[in-house]
């Protein structure tokens, strides 16, 4: 049987984050046209995902300092702002 992965360990094997565009601009394009989800919800209620004024997959999602595993087991990955501060 392999090892679960543990939600320490996530964020060396999943990166969900969009590549820096001066380091691989290829798959920075390829990432922000195909990975990105929305808009949805109030900034567009005719999107597929949205029910009754809010996004059926969640979004947009918290802000986390760290991967946890929610409530119903799938992980919250780690979202960092991408705001200059």
């Amino acid at each position: 049987m392999m090892e679960k992965i543990t939600p320490n360990r996530i964020d060396e094997i999943i990166s969900a984050e969009i590549p820096d565009i001066e380091i691989d601009k290829d798959l920075h394009d390829i990432v922000s046209k195909s990975m990105i989800h929305g808009p949805c919800g109030s900034l567009n209620n005719n999107s597929l995902c949205v029910s009754d004024g809010k996004c059926t997959k969640r979004y947009p999602r918290d802000l986390l300092a760290e991967t946890i595993t929610g409530n119903d087991g799938y992980p919250l990955y780690r979202r960092r702002s991408t705001e200059v501060g």
